[in-house]
């Protein structure tokens, strides 16, 4: 089975700005660019075929490409505010791979997650290609925040439950948040997915999705200036 690493770069990231003048993808964490982290990670695992930065300027492409990714130029329609993922993956699969060879599977690195390693790419490949029938898999780690205590306000005078199901005596919202039902939410560390699943479906998790728990340092998503603090710390603390 021939499989794909796609390391989406879209030059983006306004929640986290810049860091010592440098977008994110590029900013130094912990002597080398973010990047880094996870284009090392994917060759260093030995799943991948082909290890490709999929990018949106000539600037990440060359500093891809320095630390040994193979370069895909994404259109520009794909880096649009708001643009949803699988306009760019359906480009590299439908257009670049198909033009040039054909992936079986992929999985999809995001840079922000610069404590997935190795090791958890190569356990998640043995996981998901050892799952039969299986669409794809996605990265998750607990909630902290449990979405059966959470409300929706409807206007300054009434708000109701996220989730209104459940039972009724006592509703989630009132029992200890340990008694709930164990809840995770979707990281950014890492997908995979077979090629086909896309291409007949036009969506990246197909309906038989794999769970991948991370914890601690790996499940760190950078999204913020503060989870960019975390990740400094973390690095100057050896984890």
């Amino acid at each position: 089975m021939s499989v794909a690493a796609f390391i989406p770069l879209r030059a983006g990231g306004s929640r986290v700005g810049l860091i010592n003048g440098l977008d994110k993808e590029r900013a130094l964490l912990g002597g080398k660019p973010l990047m880094a982290w996870t284009i090392e990670a994917a060759l260093l695992s030995g799943v991948f075929d082909g290890v490709f930065a999929v990018v949106a300027s000539e600037v990440h492409a060359a500093m891809a490409a320095v630390h040994g990714a193979q370069i895909i130029k994404r259109p520009d329609y794909t880096v649009r505010d708001g643009s949803p993922d699988i306009e760019w993956v359906e480009f590299v699969l439908k257009k670049f791979c198909g033009e040039y060879h054909r992936y079986d599977a992929f999985a999809i690195l995001r840079v922000t997650s610069p404590f997935r390693d190795a090791d958890i790419i190569k356990n998640a490949w043995r996981k998901f290609s050892g799952v039969l029938g299986a669409d794809s898999l996605r990265s998750v780690r607990k909630v902290r925040e449990h979405p059966g205590k959470q409300w929706i306000v409807k206007n300054q005078n009434l708000m109701q439950p996220l989730l209104p199901m459940g039972p009724i005596d006592p509703p989630w919202h009132s029992q200890a948040t340990q008694e709930l039902f164990p809840c995770y939410i979707q990281t950014a560390g890492l997908e995979m997915a077979y090629s086909d699943v896309v291409l007949e479906t036009h969506t990246i998790a197909g309906d038989y999705v794999v769970p991948y728990v991370l914890e601690g340092p790996p499940a760190l998503d950078i999204n913020t200036r503060e989870d960019w603090f975390e990740a400094e710390r973390i690095v100057q603390s050896g984890g």
